[in-house]
């Protein structure tokens, strides 16, 4: 019995220990998941369709429409790269950190906020009344996923809930490359 015990708390602190993402930063703007292997921008595209370039990710997310951040991804030359493309909503939840809550002002991503600094700013989550009056939001980040013609799925990095957006809505971009 004793043994049972001993390695049930053995698997327990294991799956503990290594059950967390992992990551590499690659450099200021790239970043790789080491489980999924897919190469991630570090920061969100900005208003010169490229991410924005800064270590902590400050700056100004410019908001896309579905097509145009397909496009922006697609049409990406950043970091000697030019594989980018929108991640399919699958990718995108590969990213989001399901393990702590959102705390005052600090940990308001659901994402790991050392490898995705800035995902959500206190700003961004402030706006929520514009995501849902003018459909232009800053914490929701699209997917290549459509569910229509007109509906795209989405990933709210706030709160880490995924839902439909319209196409022709207004939403970040975070663009991927890899396997």
């Amino acid at each position: 019995m004793k043994k049972i015990i001993f390695f049930s708390i053995i698997i327990i602190a294991s799956s503990i220990l290594y059950g967390a993402k992992s990551y590499s930063i690659l450099s200021r703007g790239l970043v790789k998941d080491n489980s999924t292997k897919l190469i991630w921008t570090r920061c969100p595209l900005s208003t010169d369709n490229k991410p924005i370039y800064d270590f902590q990710c400050i700056g100004e997310k410019k908001l896309f429409t579905w097509e145009e951040a397909i496009d922006a991804c697609e049409n990406l030359n950043f970091e000697g790269r030019s594989d980018w493309r929108l991640p399919n909503i699958n990718e995108l939840q590969s990213i989001a950190y399901y393990h702590h809550y959102v705390s005052g002002d600090s940990n308001i991503s659901q994402v790991v906020e050392s490898v995705f600094p800035n995902a959500v700013t206190i700003e961004d989550a402030g706006k929520f009344w514009i995501c849902l009056l003018e459909d232009s939001c800053y914490t929701h980040y699209w997917s290549s996923t459509l569910k229509s013609q007109e509906e795209s799925i989405i990933l709210d990095f706030n709160t880490g809930s995924i839902s439909i957006g319209n196409v022709i809505h207004l939403k970040a971009v975070r663009c991927v490359a890899g396997p």
